[in-house]
């Protein structure tokens, strides 16, 4: 009798351990996984493969797509007005006989705020003697940041206009000294600023009427080669 029993409870330990080693050791889950299955998160974007998410633009593919929509004329006559404004800024600097020494950054952007004005008034002068039809066709000059060291893509520093916009390099050169002799090391040829960098400058956001909101200057400082700018005003 005793060995029966036994024996029955040796056949029910036997048929426990067999069925506890086959049973498996994850859930498994028979039809189609859900994006919660698969990414662990269950985080619904809302897109689909109809209706991808489209990402925000950046600040400078919004600043193109604003530049693309401007009048020609209009970004002709502005960079033609950048340019001869920036570059009577300049001239009228190298001329003032200041110690680039005694120019620090503060000095210097204070300066060119100093004769900003009577350059652009200068620079409409020569303008109105001139056929718009003349001017070159407007283009953005990136090779001024590494021919130069202009920044080439930025808002106004000083005297910013009211609104989102964004500045274009239009046009750079090398400064020179007007009244130093030709023997001159070319290395002392400029006074204050080394290169002058212009700038014109649209507000974002209005893709349907954007417009030149500024015209800006800027330049490299001859003493130790910081870039200043760009120093706005109106177009």
């Amino acid at each position: 009798m005793r060995r029966i029993v036994r024996v029955r409870v040796l056949a029910c330990g036997l048929a426990i351990s067999v069925a506890y080693s086959t049973t498996p050791g994850c859930v498994i889950r028979l039809g189609p996984s859900t994006e919660e299955d698969t990414t662990g998160n269950g985080t619904d974007t809302g897109a689909t493969p109809e209706n991808p998410v489209t990402p925000e633009p950046t600040q400078e593919e919004e600043a193109a797509e604003a530049f693309a929509q401007v009048d020609p004329e209009q970004l002709v006559l502005a960079e033609a007005k950048a340019s001869l404004t920036t570059a009577y800024l300049v001239a009228q600097a190298e001329s003032s006989g200041i110690d680039p020494s005694t120019l620090d950054e503060a000095a210097l952007e204070q300066l060119m705020q100093q004769y900003l004005p009577a350059a652009a008034a200068a620079a409409d002068a020569w303008l109105a003697t001139l056929d718009p039809a003349t001017f070159p066709a407007w283009h953005e000059k990136s090779e001024c940041e590494f021919d130069e060291g202009c920044a080439s893509r930025v808002p106004c520093k000083y005297n910013a206009p009211p609104v989102r916009h964004w500045c274009f390099v239009t046009d750079c050169g090398k400064s020179k000294c007007s009244i130093c002799p030709d023997w001159v090391a070319e290395l002392l040829k400029s006074l204050v600023l080394t290169s002058w960098c212009a700038y014109v400058c649209v507000e974002l956001g209005k893709p349907s009427q954007t417009s030149v909101v500024a015209i800006g200057a800027g330049g490299i400082s001859a003493f130790k080669g910081y870039f200043v700018g760009p120093i706005c005003k109106d177009p």
